[in-house]
């Protein structure tokens, strides 16, 4: 009789097991083995958003960590700096790292491809969240309609503007309107620009208003360090008060969040006296600052008192700017509306279920199960209601 020892015991079962793991992944279709998450929270999810230096990103990060920690998940929650590349590269580590479903909004399609095949090939769900745009593989999306935006913005604008036709103390010329927006090369932002050229094309068609900058998405983007230092830099420019420019907008539409920051940065804070000007925006695409040009002068504050602006989002200055007459109005939607949603479809899909939907159809989706967050146009008079009332923000925030 062959009597093994302790030791040839131990190397045997430990080769034994070495080649049980071997022979599980050569059966998955990815270089992680993983445990598929299921809908009673077990699992890792990963959380993939654009930054965090928007209130709307940060506020959506924390309701969407806190819906599926409820559900006893663990989140991996990562912010982008509003680079695309950043964030494939992010969703591709959450998967390598065994992520079981992984929530995006996604800056571009084409950056997250790599990391989405994965995915798809590993069976991986995924959730789009807030920005409508169609990812491959994705099983549900909460979802903000960029085109609902566009136009509820340039309707607010349109609606705070005199109108020849119906006010007799409206000026003889019409309103000059200027447009900014952000990266031109990301499809959400020329889908939201396109729908408000749309409502704004048919009212320059009606002699009602004029567009001065931002004619094309070449001149409305605001290309730079960042959006919103490259919105405040094109503002100053723009309403450079010792230009004398019959071109200067009487009104300002700021499509992002970002933009609409900037612009409120130009009127609200004062240069440093050694401040450079800049030379004014004429309404070319070459006028739109690049790199990092030197901000123009500081504006008159009578001047910016005389400029109509609508903006986006909910962020502190922005509301506060609300409040004090400086921004006429504010297309805010509210993304703790949609993590509900997103948690709700990330169980449903991990347990191979259908996710429930809201019967909407937003654009873009091509079909995807999806639930929508409508927009909300936010006057100073609504700031308590919608704002306030809500939990967004705080009377402390404000004061």
């Amino acid at each position: 009789m062959r009597v093994t020892s302790p030791s040839r015991r131990r190397t045997a079962a430990l080769v034994a097991g070495l080649l049980a793991v071997a022979a599980l992944a050569a059966g998955c279709t990815s270089s992680t083995a993983r445990t598929t998450g299921t809908s009673d929270g077990a699992g890792v999810i990963g959380v993939a958003l654009p930054q965090s230096d928007d209130a709307q990103w940060a506020r959506a990060g924390e309701a969407l960590r806190d819906e599926l920690t409820g559900r006893g998940y663990r989140v991996d929650l990562q912010f982008a700096a509003g680079d695309a590349r950043t964030q494939g590269s992010q969703v591709q580590n959450m998967l390598t790292k065994g992520a079981d479903a992984v929530v995006v909004a996604p800056l571009s399609v084409d950056d997250l491809d790599v990391a989405l095949q994965t995915a798809v090939a590993d069976g991986i769900p995924i959730v789009t969240f807030e920005r409508a745009l169609a990812l491959p593989g994705a099983g549900f999306a909460a979802a903000v309609d960029p085109e609902a935006l566009g136009r509820a913005q340039a309707q607010a604008l349109l609606s705070d503007l005199p109108d020849a036709a119906t006010d007799d103390d409206a000026p003889a010329t019409p309103p000059r309107v200027a447009v900014l927006t952000g990266d031109d090369e990301d499809a959400w932002t020329v889908r939201r620009y396109d729908a408000a050229r749309e409502v704004l094309d048919a009212a320059v068609a009606d002699g009602r208003i004029e567009i001065v900058a931002g004619a094309t998405i070449d001149d409305a983007a605001t290309t730079g360090d960042d959006d919103a230092t490259a919105a405040e830099r094109r503002t100053r420019a723009l309403l450079n008060p010792e230009e004398t420019d019959p071109a200067s907008p009487t009104a300002i539409l700021a499509l992002t969040d970002a933009t609409t920051r900037g612009v409120v940065t130009a009127l609200t804070t004062p240069l440093p006296d050694d401040a450079t000007p800049s030379p004014a925006a004429s309404g070319s695409p070459s006028s739109t600052p690049t790199a990092s040009p030197s901000p123009g002068p500081d504006l008159d504050a009578e001047l910016a008192g005389q400029v109509t602006v609508v903006g986006s989002g909910g962020d502190l200055a922005t509301v506060q700017a609300l409040r004090d007459g400086i921004v006429d109005a504010t297309v805010f939607v509210d993304p703790r509306e949609l993590a509900p949603w997103a948690a709700d479809a990330v169980q449903a899909l991990l347990d191979g279920d259908a996710p429930r939907v809201d019967g909407s159809e937003p654009a873009g989706l091509d079909g995807v199960p999806s639930a929508t967050a409508g927009a909300s146009v936010v006057r100073a008079r609504d700031i308590e209601s919608l704002l306030l009332d809500t939990g967004w923000l705080t009377a402390d925030d404000l004061s």
